[in-house]
Parts: structure tokens; sequence; C-alpha cells
């Protein structure tokens, strides 16, 4: 209904409405535009079934004043995704890099990953608030590269995009690779590559998940699972000091080679490191006046909790096995002589302990509610970049089915996988989580947008530190396995 040059909107009630739009709200928009918005509505209800993670036409969706994207995800609700996020893989080399570390510095550098990787993610999400400011409410960066491009150019915006999602997909394999190991501890029957096999035909229906809030209704999983990780690490830890003779158990203070330090410390800034994943999350959270500090409490909530968690088991495994705890933490949970593939095939392996059996359990399920989310954003992230993705259902099927084959196919059978991950997890790691967020706060800095002092400037000197001697350790070790299998 026309009101001189208004459109009155009142009889546009659907969901897509947001408080500030009532019956009695008139829209200062033209006829034209109004139609927009309504087929908006309807395109955004057609994409939901498409499963594309896109907001509907041009974006429109929610709040049509402001063109943001209205969400659904609660701040409690975010503050869960981003800690099944972490609490992931890396749990189970926690202790391990703590004995490597000594106990004085082990607990240190765990605590300093967790601040590192906390600054990080609140520069992220500053840099998208800058944006958002610089581009308007309808130009809001869908992900880091959207950033990239207001500070750098397309170009970059193209590189970043392409190493996040290749970062998430590494990401993705290993845990479909940790699930396999996990599942393997519960029989011999199977090699830990079968077991690989079966969890990816189990969690292939993964890909079919085409709503944030489906995701987020599991998210509490990762919660529960990190206090079942304390819990079995440290009541097998004490086991461990009842059972195991005391010479089997030396600690140190402080690390045998200070040389390893910085491959280490960037071993326990992956086991954070959400930031890959905020602005997807960002982007689907609800009330998007109050999203600034909601991100920000669920950022900083999220990192005390999960640092708490990470200290304390990582401790307690240093506690009960000392310096001869195993790389993965779960290959010690077993009576003397030791676990398969952890003693000569020419003894019989110890008899495998309960708390292992509910660690392992306890893994597997976490991690099958943390592959959703990480998928979750690399689909969003791809679909951003091709119309035909957003457009059609089996394009978009396929490409989902793609990303998860093609992720564990490189997890099972490039060789030197774990040698290789630590090269790209030490160069990416770094350059995406600390690197990328410190250059684009200086970038903004320069238009006024956000302050880039010596918080900033103590954080890039740490990245490039860790980045260049972590990699040169990382790719020492890759020769050397290579040069192992040659020989």
């Amino acid at each position: 209904r026309i009101i001189g040059n208004k459109v009155d909107c009142a009889e546009f009630e659907d969901d897509t409405t947001d408080d500030t739009y009532n019956n009695n709200t008139e829209c200062e928009l033209d006829e034209e535009s109004c139609e927009l918005i309504k087929a908006a509505g309807k395109r955004g209800t057609e994409d939901a079934e498409v499963g594309s993670c896109q907001d509907g036409v041009d974006g429109v969706k929610g709040s049509k004043a402001s063109g943001r994207t209205q969400g659904t995800m609660s701040t409690l609700s975010a503050t869960t995704n981003l800690i099944t996020c972490m609490i992931g893989a890396s749990v189970l080399s926690l202790p391990r890099m703590v004995a490597n570390s000594g106990w004085i510095a082990g607990p240190l550098m765990l605590a300093l990953a967790g601040c590192t990787s906390c600054r990080a993610s609140l520069l992220v999400n500053r840099a998208l608030d800058a944006v958002t400011e610089i581009r308007g409410e309808q130009g809001a960066p869908r992900s880091v590269g959207d950033v990239a491009e207001v500070c750098f150019g397309i170009q970059s915006k193209r590189i970043v995009i392409s190493l996040t999602v290749l970062f998430q997909i590494a990401k993705c394999g290993v845990y479909f690779v940790v699930v396999g190991t996990n599942l393997h501890y519960w029989t011999e029957t199977m090699t830990s590559r079968q077991c690989t096999m079966i969890a990816v035909s189990i969690g292939i229906w993964l890909v079919f998940i085409r709503s944030i809030d489906t995701i987020s209704k599991g998210a509490f999983i990762g919660v529960v699972a990190s206090f079942i990780y304390v819990a079995s690490i440290g009541s097998a830890g004490f086991q461990a000091v009842a059972t195991l003779p005391e010479e089997s158990r030396s600690s140190a203070l402080w690390p045998a080679n200070l040389g390893n330090i910085p491959q280490i410390f960037a071993v326990m800034l992956y086991s954070y490191s959400p930031a890959d994943v905020l602005p997807t999350l960002k982007r689907d959270m609800r009330r998007p006046e109050q999203v600034p500090t909601a991100v920000m409490t669920a950022v900083m909530v999220s990192h005390l909790a999960v640092a708490s968690a990470y200290i304390c088991l990582a401790s307690l495994g240093y506690y009960g096995w000392g310096e001869h705890v195993a790389g993965n933490v779960l290959e010690s949970m077993c009576d003397l002589p030791g676990c398969p593939g952890e003693i000569s095939h020419q003894l019989a392996p110890g008899r495998k302990w309960t708390s292992g059996y509910v660690l392992s359990t306890a893994v597997v399920a976490n991690l099958m509610v943390t592959i959703p989310i990480v998928l979750y954003c690399v689909f969003c992230t791809v679909e951003s970049q091709s119309e035909v993705l957003r457009d059609s259902y089996s394009a978009n099927l396929a490409m989902r089915i793609t990303v998860v084959l093609g992720s564990v196919s490189i997890a099972l059978f490039v060789p030197f996988f774990i040698e290789i991950l630590a090269v790209i997890s030490t160069a990416l790691l770094v350059g995406l989580q600390i690197l990328l967020p410190c250059g684009v706060s200086w970038a903004l800095s320069r238009d006024g947008k956000v302050q880039f002092g010596w918080p900033e400037g103590g954080l890039l000197t740490l990245g490039l530190f860790v980045m260049v001697i972590g990699l040169s350790s990382s790719l020492s070790n890759l020769a050397a396995a290579i040069h192992a299998s040659a020989a």
C-alpha cells in the first residue's frame, strides 16, 4: 500500500522480519524495493532447502533497514561451538608437549598459546566490525578474505580464502584419522586405516546438515567432552602413579632442547585457534546490534574454559607417566609392558585400561560434532565464491562430498602425511591465525579504523619467530622421514 513515496509493508510478516518491523511500520522504500525484500524472504527459504549458507537475495534477510543478516545462534551456542572447535584431536598430544617442555615452561606455554589465540581472534572480530563500518551493513564481510580484500586488494582475498579452505580441509582430514585411531583402540582385528574408512562411511551424512542450528544442538558435547578428557586422563595418570615403577616416571622442570620450543608452541597454538571459523559463526549470531559484544564474550569465555581444561589434563598426564608419556596419551593407557605399537612386536601388549576406553569414546563423540562445524565453515566459504553452488542442489551436494572424501584421501594416502601436516600447520596456522589478523589490523590502523599498538606488535613478532623457527624444524623432520624411508 503506497503512502506518498513510502510503502506500507505491514502485510509482509514472516520469520525473516525482526522486532523493529511490525504491523505499524512503514518502509522508507519505493514499491519495487519492498517487493525485492519480499522476494528475498522467499528466496531465503528456498536457499535453506538447497543447503546454501547464503542469506537470500543480495544478503537481504533479517533487518531490512540495515541489510545485516539476522542469525539464530545465541551467545551461549557460539561459546559452546567455539569450545567444541578447540577441544579436538590435539588434546591427545598435550601431555607429550608438556613433557617436552618441563613442569615450569609447559603449563606456562599452554596458557600463553591460549592468550595468543584469544587475542588474535579478538583482532579478527575487530577487523570484521571495521570493514562492516567501511562497506556498510549490506557489505558486511563473510570471511577473513573479505577483510583482506579491503586492506590489500582482490588478489589477497583469493589467496586468503584458498589457504583458509586448505587449512580447514586438512584439519578435517586429521579429525577423521584421529577418529579411526581411537576406534582402533577398541579392536585389534582391524587396522587404523580400516577404522578411519569406517568412520568416513558413518560420518559422510554430515554433508547433508544444512543448518547451523542443527549443528549447534550437538555442540554441548564438546563441553561435556572437556570434563571427560580431564577426568579420564587424570584417573589414568593416578593409576600410572600407582602401578608403574618410579624410574619410568622421571620428569624435568625445564625443556631438554630449547630449539624445539617454537615447534612445541605451534602445536599448542594449533590446539586453540578458532579464528578461521569465527567470521562464519559471527554472521550466524542473532541480534546484530549486540553481535560485537557477544562475540567478544564468546571468544574470551571459550578460551578461558579450554585453557583451564588443557593445563589440567596435560599436567595430569605428565604427572602420571613423566618423560615416557606417549605422543598420543591414549597409547600410554595399558599395563606393562605397554600398548600395541609402543612396544616391540615380540612382546605381548598389556591390558588396556578402562580410562582409555572412556577417553577414546569421548574423543570420537566430540570430533563427530566438531567436524560438522568446520565443514559448515568450509562450505559457506566455498559457496560464497560461486553462484552455481548457491543455486544448484546437485552441484552443492557434489562439492560437499568432494570436500569430505578429498580431505580423508589426503590424510590416508599422501606419503609422510604427519610430517607434511606439521609443515602446513606451522606455516598456515601461524600465517592465518596470527600474522593475518595483525596484518589487517595494521592496514586498518592507517585509516584510523582501529589501533595498532605494542600488543599487536608483540603478537606479530611472536608469530614471525614461531613461524621461522618452527617451519625450519618441521622441514628438518620431513627431510629426516624421507631419508629414513629411502634407507
